[in-house]
């Protein structure tokens, strides 16, 4: 690895409103190959740093202005990496507590002692390198330990996908329905002008809203004639699967939440959790009505598929009850399109 050019060339900002100190602080740092500026107050310091940011800074208590303790306050506050030596006169060794209460690493007192500042800025300086090689190792391990995530995440997105498309294709009346669900209830989320964001959200959570249904036994999805209870109760069971299947590798709770409660009503009579009006959540409002239009226009094992009429019609009875009113009214507007869409496609 190459060396950074804080290793190369270690730098140092003296502080002090004594000319004298000063020059002894520099040209010492100097002679041990340090570059150095100096500032005669707190508020000098301030600013060299903003345009120049030294790895050390070495600054007296005494000084005119705001002084010592507030200048630490600042650096740490806006560069909390920086190494801080604090300077100070017997009298003021409270004071220099205070500065070391605020964040700073080290103090000496006055007469100054070369010795003791060349160990104790040798010190500062190690421990900034330290600090810097530490956070530059920690930043480059979370990157790649996000990238791998993303890679894994993408991975078993796919898988699960797939198996998406398995499960639509034990029965043939379903395959494609939540591609279809996907595209109309995006359709529905344009139209109503909502985020990219939220769109994002909703692409995910309405392709996979069915992934539950993998645990549904085949009998019973193509079963022609209706359900006993028993069966109902595992169909009713999907929604909760899914989400379990999921949380592992999806993370977003809206995503999650959205997958749970597609079959929720607005009066409180869905499941799995009845669910009612606003605790439903927006995610799931906007996939529950693009479900429900597409298996109506679908045919199925038990009955052929309904007109565009008719579905309208079955979605504005339950507007209000069923669904979220406003999102019935702005998805009928978009609904013939859709359809047509749809019609076209399988030609």
């Amino acid at each position: 690895m190459l060396a950074t050019r804080e290793q190369l060339t270690p730098s140092v900002t003296v502080v002090d409103d004594e000319p004298y100190i000063q020059d002894v602080l520099s040209r010492a740092a100097r002679s041990w190959h340090y570059q150095c500026q100096t500032a005669g107050s707190a508020e000098q310091a301030l600013q060299l740093l903003e345009q120049r940011l030294t790895p050390v800074v070495v600054t007296d208590l005494r000084m005119p202005g705001r002084g010592g303790v507030w200048l630490v306050r600042q650096i740490r506050r806006r560069w909390p990496e920086v190494g801080i030596i604090v300077l100070t006169a017997a009298q003021d060794t409270d004071t220099a507590r205070e500065c070391l209460d605020a964040g700073a690493q080290h103090f000496f007192l006055k007469p100054i002692k070369l010795e003791e500042f060349h160990h104790v800025l040798e010190t500062a300086s190690r421990t900034y390198l330290h600090e810097r090689r530490s956070k530059e190792q920690r930043s480059l391990l979370e990157r790649t330990v996000r990238r791998q995530t993303r890679r894994v995440r993408r991975t078993f997105l796919s898988a699960i996908e797939s198996l998406v498309r398995t499960i639509e294709e034990r029965d043939r009346y379903t395959a494609g329905h939540s591609m279809r669900v996907r595209r109309y209830s995006l359709a529905l989320a344009r139209s109503l002008g909502l985020s990219q964001r939220l769109q994002k959200l909703l692409s995910l959570a309405a392709k996979l809203h069915d992934i539950g249904k993998v645990a549904v036994p085949e009998v019973i999805l193509n079963k022609t004639g209706k359900l006993t209870s028993e069966e109902e109760a595992v169909i009713r069971e999907h929604p909760a699967t899914g989400e379990r299947i999921l949380s592992p590798i999806i993370r977003n709770p809206s995503v999650l939440s959205a997958i749970r409660a597609h079959h929720e009503r607005m009066d409180g009579g869905g499941y799995p959790d009845g669910l009612r009006g606003e605790q439903v959540p927006l995610l799931a409002r906007l996939i529950a009505i693009p479900d429900v239009f597409d298996a109506l226009t679908s045919t199925r094992a038990y009955r052929e598929a309904m007109s565009l009429t008719q579905a309208m019609e079955v979605l504005r009875d339950g507007a209000g009850t069923h669904f979220d009113a406003e999102l019935v009214r702005a998805f009928l507007l978009i609904a013939p399109e859709l359809l047509e869409g749809r019609t076209r496609a399988s030609r």
